[in-house]
């Protein structure tokens, strides 16, 4: 009811209509959520059991969500190793070129124990990967000055501590084929000391850097015994789900996955891995054998 100039005049009613059955007045129609009709108005939110599917939904597509972004991390991870291994490999053959075929030298020297296992002043790169503090080694060394970026040498998945103590990280996880001019004397026939020696195998199988396990590496060194003995002396890193990387006498890069039982088993070995027995034609030792000439040169 309203007054206007002083008499009341009615209201007029608003209609609406229902399907199938008429008109009704919208005052006696009962509150019905969303319409905003009625003298009631229903308090918007969930109820529980709404609540409940939105959580229940969320929590499927996390789990189908997590997996994928987890696989997807890795492989950038990988990614990036290979592109530091390339470069690494370049600065390896750029080295070879001004040097006249000659290869760096991948020398170490053994005091005893792993922190006594370092690569000399006159090698590749210096010190041990397991003790060093800083990147100075990797500085020292004799590549740096073809590409001066101390992140190359470094896996990116390798969380690894100096002297796992938890407190610095590492600034290594790469070595060199031992192989690779292990020993600098030319009257040595243990180990190739010119480009042009790589013949067998072919330099596009010759692996020339690689990731070390973080409870195997120390000096600049990777040794793998001769095809047949089926021992690993040092062994290769696991970190892209099972996976290494490694770069090529011709200065490609690939990346291996470790699939033989005793490479899963020692892949989870505590520190420190050396000298560990698998069976007789282990599939990935014998990868590694192919990758090596037959001594003596």
């Amino acid at each position: 009811m309203k007054a206007i100039g002083g008499s009341v005049r009615q209201a007029p009613e608003t209609f609406v209509c229902i399907r199938f059955g008429g008109f009704l007045p919208a005052t006696h129609l009962p509150s019905l959520p969303g319409m905003g009709l009625g003298n009631q108005s229903r308090r918007g939110g969930f109820t529980l059991i709404e609540l409940l599917v939105v959580i229940a939904i969320i929590a499927i597509l996390a789990g189908m969500l997590l997996p994928a972004l987890s696989k997807a991390k890795s492989k950038a991870s990988q990614t990036q190793c290979l592109s530091n291994y390339r470069q690494l490999n370049l600065a390896w053959l750029l080295y070879v070129d001004d040097f006249r075929d000659e290869l760096p030298p991948n020398e170490t020297i053994l005091t005893g124990g792993r922190q006594g296992a370092n690569a000399t002043a006159r090698t590749w790169v210096v010190g041990n990967a397991y003790t060093d503090l800083t990147t100075t080694n990797i500085q020292k060394g004799l590549l740096f000055p073809y590409n001066r970026s101390v992140g190359i040498y470094k896996c990116p998945a390798d969380n690894s501590t100096v002297l796992d103590r938890g407190r610095v990280r590492r600034t290594r996880s790469v070595s060199m084929n031992a192989y690779m001019n292990d020993t600098p004397d030319p009257r040595d026939r243990s180990c190739w000391h010119k480009l042009s020696q790589i013949v067998r195998p072919a330099p596009s199988q010759a692996y020339v850097f690689l990731d070390e396990h973080e409870h195997s590496i120390e000096n600049a060194r990777f040794v793998v015994t001769q095809p047949g003995e089926w021992l690993w002396v040092d062994f290769p890193g696991v970190r892209h789900a099972g996976a290494l990387t490694l770069s090529f006498a011709d200065g490609h890069a690939e990346s291996w996955k470790l699939i033989s039982p005793d490479s899963k088993r020692i892949g989870k070995m505590p520190p420190w891995i050396q000298s560990q027995t698998v069976k007789a034609g282990d599939v990935d030792l014998r990868r590694f054998h192919e990758g090596a000439p037959k001594l003596p040169l």
